[in-house]
């Protein structure tokens, strides 16, 4: 039983566009247990939304166009359909706005959102990660492994919750 997903979303020889994939990557190394599904996605879509069917939690990690410094973590709390944090650009072709507008459109109910995400530097085809969002994925992972801290802690050994 999943509790929590998290996908990481970015294309890795985008340059800085490839943040969610990289740090998808590095959770998956630190083993948060099986209650935290962990998935890579090159464009957010509604698809990413249904992944998180019957989870507690939703973790989207992306590069964010937010108009701040390169490297510069932004994790924002996705609210009703009209919170002003749901405009936020992401580095692909839809924002997170209207993913969820369409979501919830066509009835679907999802769980507690947060999106980390990292300013980008250059996301030029053929290029890794700056040196700006190297440096922000450790506190970036930190910040993932504390929202999906409670799920991996939810043990396969407790009575009282399905596997």
């Amino acid at each position: 039983m999943k509790e929590c997903v998290v996908v990481g979303i970015g294309n890795p020889i985008m340059g800085d566009d490839g943040f969610g994939i990289e740090l998808a990557k590095a959770l998956r190394k630190l083993n948060p247990g099986p209650r935290v599904l962990i998935l890579e996605r090159q464009t957010m879509d509604i698809s990413v939304l249904d992944s998180a069917r019957g989870a507690s939690k939703l973790v989207i990690v992306d590069a964010v166009k937010s108009g701040r410094p390169p490297g510069s973590l932004v994790k924002l709390v996705v609210g009703g359909i009209r919170s002003p944090v749901l405009r936020v650009p992401l580095s692909h072709e839809r924002d997170l706005h209207d993913i969820l507008a369409l979501a919830r459109k066509s009835g679907m109910h999802l769980p507690p959102t947060v999106l980390i995400g990292v300013e980008p530097a250059d996301c030029t085809a053929g290029r890794g990660l700056s040196a700006e969002v190297i440096g922000a994925l450790p506190q970036a992972l930190e910040e993932v492994r504390d929202e999906v801290k409670e799920c991996a802690e939810k043990g396969t050994d407790d009575p009282t919750r399905p596997s």
